[in-house]
């Protein structure tokens, strides 16, 4: 299991965050170069998404689609874009369980930090 850290987001906000699968810079082509861990397979389905304390920080939606982020150009299906909404201060564990379509099983925790902005 890989651990990763999003930024923190203020209680009362809707907010988006990215778990990126392919290279950092949006490459999934499987060369040397693809430092991602998708190397070229996509993700295939989401089978979880879960918070943990679950109360404070609701998972709203996630989705596979193609995104910009910082310049940078993720396919489709490189990335989970997960929207949560908090309401309680605290910190949470976010564990994202995805199937490749290669047929493995990417586990992710990423914790995240709620304040009372």
């Amino acid at each position: 299991m890989s651990s990763f850290k999003w930024v923190e987001i203020g209680i009362g906000d809707t907010d988006v965050r990215h778990a990126i699968y392919c290279d950092p810079d949006g490459t999934n082509d499987g060369s040397k170069d693809d430092d991602g861990e998708l190397q070229s397979a996509t993700i295939s389905s989401v089978t979880s998404i879960t918070p943990d304390p679950a109360a404070g920080l609701a998972i709203n939606s996630k989705n596979l689609v193609a995104t910009n982020i910082h310049g940078d150009s993720y396919l489709i299906n490189t990335l989970i874009n997960v929207w949560m909404a908090a309401t309680v201060a605290g910190n949470y564990k976010v564990e994202i369980i995805a199937v490749t379509s290669d047929g493995r099983t990417l586990n992710r925790d990423y914790s995240i930090t709620v304040t009372d902005l």
